[in-house]
Formats: structure tokens, sequence, C-alpha cells
């Protein structure tokens, strides 16, 4: 009888478990403010690590979020994140959020810096713990090691798909991946 106890105690656990969702996490934005990402259920996510130094090819990338977040502003919202792996830092804001924003209009949150990667331990940002860990996640163990790194989180919050900074926004492979 103990065990038949212990069996349905186990099985009302693993019922009730909490799984950890995307929108139950939060940024700051470049701007200051703080902005939850519940606010975006029943939205596709597309989370971008963003490039630092300003370059054509960062340009080119930035102008390319802007036109996919305009073009598909009733469906998704686009997060960009500058990562401090990659260099960003404090002194540094002031001028970054002035080139992306020259080239992001208002509808894409520019978060401020964070930690993006798994080697970053507890600083790593909890957006980017539930992006890169499969136990949490529960699709994708990947790392985003460099800028340009896409998440895909869809409309019912699982992440869907991640391609590597190669991949560019105006590629066929994310407009399948945008298709999930």
């Amino acid at each position: 009888m103990k065990i038949v106890r212990t069996g349905i105690l186990f099985m009302l656990l693993s019922f009730t478990m909490y799984t950890e969702s995307i929108y139950s996490h939060s940024v700051t934005t470049i701007e200051g403010g703080n902005q939850s990402l519940s606010a975006y259920q029943g939205k596709k996510l597309l989370i971008v690590t963003l490039p630092l130094q300003q370059t054509a090819a960062a340009d080119s990338l930035l102008y390319s979020l802007d036109t996919l977040s305009a073009a598909r502003s009733a469906g998704l919202q686009v997060v960009a994140v500058p990562a401090f792996e990659d260099g960003f830092t404090a002194a540094q804001k002031t001028s970054l959020q002035q080139w992306y924003r020259s080239k992001l209009g208002n509808q894409v949150i520019i978060t401020d810096g964070l930690y993006t990667r798994k080697a970053s331990g507890a600083q790593q940002h909890p957006v980017f713990a539930w992006l890169t860990r499969l136990e949490k996640n529960e699709n994708f163990d990947i790392d985003a090691d460099a800028p340009g790194y896409k998440f895909f989180v869809s409309t019912a919050g699982q992440l869907v798909g991640v391609l590597r900074p190669h991949t560019k926004i105006s590629s066929m492979a994310v407009q399948r991946t945008l298709q999930l």
C-alpha cells in the first residue's frame, strides 16, 4: 500500500511541476525601462544578439531586422541584445543606443547589455539561460557565442529554432523558421 501511495504522489507531482516560460522573464531596455516578455504572449519572438562594432555587415543586419519587424509587426516582436561577452560596456551604451536607434525603429526592443553565454554562469541573464539550455526550453541546447545568433519563439512560447550568425535575416531559413 505504501508503494502505491508513493507512486500516486509522484504522479501528482509530475503533473503539477512548473515549466519555466520565456514569458516569466523581463529585460531592461537600453533606454532604461523594464520590459516584461509576458506582454508579447501570442506573438512570435525573434531574439537576436547584436554586433557592437559599426561595419557595413552590422548595419545590414540592423536594417534587415528593422524591415522584418515593421513588415510583421502584427505577429512578431523583435528583441535585440548587445552582449557583455562581446565587449559591451556601460561607457559605450550611449553611442550604441544612438547607432542602434538610427537603424532600428521603436518597434524593436533593444535591451541593455546582457550576459548571454553559458560560460557566464550565474551572471547569464535568465532569458538567455532559457534560450540556451535544454532543461529550460525543452528543445535546444546551444550557446550564443557570437553576435548575430537568432532565437525563434513560437506564439505558444516554445523555442522552435536557432540560427547562427552567418544566416542572414533575409534568408529563406529565417522565413521558414518564422512559419513554425
